[in-house]
């Protein structure tokens, strides 16, 4: 067995255990936690600092979208599933009647500008903001076990969008903090953990630049996944032409 499938059986048996000790309710941040939470992570300097903010679709960090708009930060939001890549929102467009709408889960937002595969972001994302099912203290995360993060960074990596040393931050319930969970080394990492009561650094140094791992992708999910299909079709006509 090699280690990425060792890795994803160890993860697999930890949801499963854990999924046991909470009944089939897993802690995610209530709609009165979310919303604290989010405000916190407004007083911290990684938060402050952003222009360009990439924000999970999860309900629980939807928030925090609309505080990316309300503080006058671009957001970058993933379409569901990737199939329609990622959508620019610039808070200059977006009437605050309107904010709830625009960061809601939309293949075609009319809300964002579709962003161009073939055209550099200006300026490149800082912080993506992210939720968990569980994370480290150590700044390791586990997610539902689609992947969405590890992949949205690696396509962002691939499409040169990230900043140079961008932040990852999780917004979680105090409940859901481990001192470690399983992870491989594709995973994306965290940095900083804020919950309705706490702000905790996590010392990760790794950041969420990474190539894409075509085998481990079937052919349906990139044909599915327009990002990935795109960057397939460019990597097969690099190794196509004459060297």
């Amino acid at each position: 067995m090699n280690r990425e499938s060792s890795v994803s059986d160890e993860k697999t048996r930890f949801r499963q255990s854990m999924d046991k000790i909470y009944d089939s309710r897993l802690p995610f941040l209530s709609a009165n936690d979310a919303g604290r939470t989010a405000e916190r992570l407004r007083s911290i300097p990684e938060y402050r600092d952003a222009s360009m903010v990439l924000v999970s679709l999860h309900p629980s960090v939807r928030q925090a979208g609309l505080n990316v708009l309300a503080d006058r930060k671009k957001l970058v939001l993933p379409t569901p599933g990737l199939q329609k890549g990622f959508v620019l929102i610039d808070p200059v467009t977006v009437s605050p009647p309107k904010r709830p709408m625009a960061v809601r889960p939309l293949l075609r937002n009319p809300f964002g500008t579709k962003l161009s595969y073939q055209e550099s972001l200006v300026p490149p994302i800082d912080l993506l903001i992210c939720e968990a099912l569980f994370i480290g203290a150590d700044g390791t995360r586990l997610g539902d076990g689609d992947g969405h993060l590890d992949l949205q960074c690696a396509i962002l990596s691939t499409l040169g969008w990230l900043a140079a040393a961008p932040q990852v931050i999780a917004l979680v319930d105090d409940e859901q903090i481990l001192p470690s969970v399983p992870a491989g080394p594709t995973d994306v990492g965290v940095h900083c953990i804020v919950t309705p009561h706490q702000v905790l650094r996590t010392g990760c140094t790794h950041l969420p630049r990474c190539g894409i791992i075509w085998e481990a992708l079937d052919r349906k999910q990139v044909r599915r996944n327009e990002a990935l299909f795109y960057l397939s079709r460019q990597q097969q006509a690099l190794s196509d032409a004459p060297q």
